[in-house]
């Protein structure tokens, strides 16, 4: 129980940017077991930011300021670890020749597409949090951090990994179960979606949503493994970006039946 808990804590740490308590060193073993708690601390992050907005909402916060402050929030407590996955990848996918792709990712420069796809992605959130805040879709905003990274948790379960993936990513694999861990990140996910639409009686067409939010998302995840012959930690980061976005964005077109 106590290893689990630590490992849960070393999760939280590569995840987000808020404090955890006290922890001994971890090992190679306990970073390749943080996987079965990526969805988990995604619905955490995604709390936060829902109570958050909801604070916002009851003081009357204007909508625009208020999808500034919320977005703000979301890059602290995560750090901005996607973000700079995404910039890196999209760095790699402006690169013409396909064998320095990956070199071009590793380049701590950001490059001409790396800038245009981190202030597109900034831009879809910020838009979309207008709307989902004007029309008190706030769920949205926690499937689109819980679903992001159960997304993540898929293509490490069951996606290739590129032979040139840094570190971080090489030990966070390494210890992954196939495909255990994915079924705790599915169950976890099914569960707290179900009690949470029960219980706040918001509408079935959630379930349907989520459905259409995963089986895009996989697409998104497919085609990076596909352009990169494999996952990186920076095509991971940029894949939870991605998914979060088009969560958000699919919210905002399909807003009249949620």
């Amino acid at each position: 129980m106590i290893k689990i808990l630590h490992r849960f804590f070393y999760a939280w740490l590569f995840l987000t940017k808020l404090p955890a308590p006290p922890l001994p060193k971890a090992t190679k073993e306990d970073w390749g077991r943080i996987a079965p708690y990526f969805t988990l601390i995604g619905f955490i992050l995604g709390f936060i930011l829902y109570f958050f907005a909801k604070v916002l909402i009851l003081y009357k916060i204007p909508f625009m300021f208020s999808a500034l402050l919320i977005l703000l929030v979301w890059i602290l407590i995560t750090g901005g670890l996607h973000m700079d996955g995404l910039m890196d990848t999209f760095d790699g996918i402006g690169c013409q020749d396909t064998n320095r792709k990956i070199e071009a990712m590793k380049d701590s420069r950001i490059g001409a597409f790396g800038a245009i796809g981190g202030i597109f992605v900034i831009l879809f959130k910020l838009i979309t949090l207008c709307t989902i805040l004007l029309n008190k879709l706030l769920f949205i905003i926690v499937i689109s951090l819980a679903l992001s990274r159960l997304i993540a948790v898929y293509s490490f379960t069951f996606l290739s990994r590129n032979k040139d993936s840094g570190v971080s990513s090489s030990l966070l694999l390494s210890g992954v179960k196939k495909p255990d861990d994915f079924l705790v990140n599915i169950i976890f996910f099914i569960i707290i979606s179900f009690l949470f639409i029960a219980f706040a009686h918001l509408k079935f067409f959630y379930f349907f949503f989520i459905l259409i939010c995963f089986f895009i998302c996989l697409i998104w995840s497919y085609w990076l493994n596909n352009h990169f012959k494999g996952h990186t930690g920076d095509t991971f980061g940029a894949l939870i970006e991605l998914s979060e976005v088009t969560i958000l964005s699919l919210g905002v077109i399909l807003k009249n039946y949620l």
